[in-house]
């Protein structure tokens, strides 16, 4: 199974070349960079290969072996495969932004256009927000954010010892945050969710968990009615593996180096709070964005499988851990 798949139509790499602008040229090596670091399928034909100058160095690269390039005759996306790679894939269409955001919209992956590309830039760099103690009152708290945070996404992974540690965060944190990150729609395959964090002070309320879990699972059929989903809740100790917080999903590496559990009653945020979302895909591997987003999909996926059935509650399936 391959974690860092690019799906390339030639006409959008050809539209790409065609604009020599300033822009143009940005979303160009954007793009290069890209697809350089990915898995990469694509169905451009030979002789661009042979006289395109970045698809040379590319074709190089692949013979000896620094890239992984697989060549198709034709390329159609009307929907991803149901598997795990290809449900975690980014697209790059030559296709109308309607097609590209129904498909996001139905199966909760990024495709994009060359109409989108200039006014989506951030998508290659990333993005964030801070939070100042008590300066601003924010109502709908991580809504707020919503315009930053929400990507489409079939499956999550949200770690966060904290966040549970205090059950008044389920009403000021956790439930802004899903209403800000869930899909909209009811997607074509199943939305696959894990929640590792401890439950009460030091996880001394892990014998509740079935009730946290109801908690968890009322929040999703509130907000996102027909959403099909399976949810998992993992008990965590405070002295384990899971030091960082983070939200993970087939797209997105979704970093709070202070951890979600910000917001008070009051809506005033109870830290100074930083906020980092990339596309590991995309952004590629530079500050190992791309090899952290794997490592924690592995340490979740270990605790996954040998987590005790005192302090698990629901399904152990998670399709992210089928790319590690």
């Amino acid at each position: 199974m391959k974690a860092k798949v690019i799906y390339l139509q030639s006409g959008f790499w050809k539209q790409l070349q065609s604009d020599t602008s300033i822009a143009g040229l940005q979303c160009l090596m954007n793009v290069y960079e890209a697809i350089s670091e990915a898995n990469l399928r694509t169905d451009i034909e030979d002789d661009v290969w042979d006289s395109d100058p970045f698809l040379k160095i590319l074709w190089k690269k692949y013979i000896l072996s620094r890239s992984d390039v697989e060549l198709y005759e034709s390329l159609s996306i009307d929907k991803p495969e149901n598997n795990s790679e290809d449900l975690s894939a980014v697209y790059l269409m030559n296709d109308s932004t309607t097609k590209c955001e129904d498909l996001g919209r139905q199966y909760g992956v990024v495709a994009i256009n060359n109409i989108d590309m200039p006014r989506k830039e951030k998508l290659f760099k990333g993005d964030g927000f801070l939070l100042k103690k008590n300066s601003i009152y924010y109502e709908d708290r991580y809504l707020h954010f919503k315009s930053i945070i929400n990507y489409p996404c079939n499956s999550m992974i949200l770690i966060d010892p904290y966040l549970l540690s205090n059950k008044n965060n389920i009403k000021n944190n956790l439930y802004y945050l899903l209403d800000a990150i869930l899909p909209h729609r009811k997607l074509q395959v199943e939305f696959q969710f894990a929640i590792f964090s401890m439950l009460g002070p030091k996880n001394t309320e892990y014998s509740n968990i079935k009730n946290y879990y109801k908690d968890i699972e009322d929040i999703i059929k509130a907000t996102r009615k027909g959403l099909n989903f399976a949810l998992s809740l993992f008990a965590i100790g405070s002295a384990e593996e899971f030091h960082s917080r983070m939200i993970i999903t087939n797209n997105v590496f979704f970093s709070a180096d202070d951890g979600f559990e910000v917001f008070k009653d009051d809506g005033h945020a109870s830290k100074n709070a930083t906020f980092d979302i990339v596309l590991p895909r995309l952004v590629g591997d530079n500050r190992q964005d791309m090899s952290n987003y794997l490592r924690w999909i592995k340490i979740a996926k270990n605790r996954s499988c040998k987590q005790t059935e005192t302090q698990f509650w629901g399904v152990r399936e998670n399709r992210l851990y089928e790319l590690v």
